[in-house]
């Protein structure tokens, strides 16, 4: 296990937004809580039989603030929090924000497509499960960290059989990072997990992409 504690980026402005991003996300999940969490889920949740049947297309949103549990959270929000900051810093509040939302619709998107490449037997449990978590919009958050701050090492707590932190370069650490999601979701597309790597994956590409847009617009 690889989880990242701090990066070297000198910032030059308090990252509003990732602390309201934050507190949004634990502020609903423990609203989630005290409501029925399985409902909360139920009502909110993305499902990608919604996508093909153009109905409840608030759910690709509403989906990115729900969580299915503590761990799930803190996960989410400790990937936040680390590089939410940096790109937040390099992009000013609005456009880290619809980067964000970006990220999170094309990551629900993409896993609505992978949903039909399920065996036949699980395609209906894959169209009708919902797709709850920030996890696609954070993932687009670290793939811009990665076009923006390739080199600079991120402070790294690795668990195997002993406990080290290291302080590795991000393009290094994003890619072993990518390269197990993009391993996850081809076992996945043969297998019912509980996981969905391709949202990951989907939201990756499209934060990196949109990075890769907004530096070239802006140097231009």
């Amino acid at each position: 296990m690889m989880l990242p504690i701090g990066d070297e980026v000198r910032r030059m402005s308090t990252p509003v937004l990732t602390y309201v991003l934050l507190s949004c996300n634990v502020l609903i999940f423990a609203y989630s809580m005290l409501r029925g969490l399985e409902t909360i889920i139920n009502n909110y949740g993305f499902r990608p039989k919604y996508l093909f049947t153009a109905s409840r297309l608030e759910t690709l949103l509403t989906s990115m603030f729900v969580h299915g549990g503590p761990a799930h959270l803190v996960g989410n929000m400790l990937f936040l929090y680390i590089f939410g900051r940096s790109v937040e810093d390099k992009l000013g509040p609005l456009r880290y924000l619809l980067l964000y939302l970006f990220s999170g619709v094309v990551g629900n998107i993409v896993h609505a497509a992978s949903a039909c490449l399920l065996p036949e037997p699980l395609v209906a449990r894959g169209l009708y499960t919902p797709l709850v978590g920030a996890s696609g919009a954070i993932s687009g958050v670290v793939g811009a960290y990665t076009v923006f701050y390739p080199r600079m090492r991120v402070k790294t707590l690795v668990i195997l059989y002993y406990v080290v932190v290291l302080r590795i370069p991000a393009h290094l650490y994003v890619l072993a990072w990518f390269a197990y999601q993009l391993l996850i979701g081809l076992i996945s597309l043969g297998l019912p997990l509980s996981v969905a790597p391709w949202a990951h994956v989907g939201g990756f590409a499209a934060g990196a992409a949109a990075a890769l847009a907004i530096r070239r617009w802006t140097t231009s």
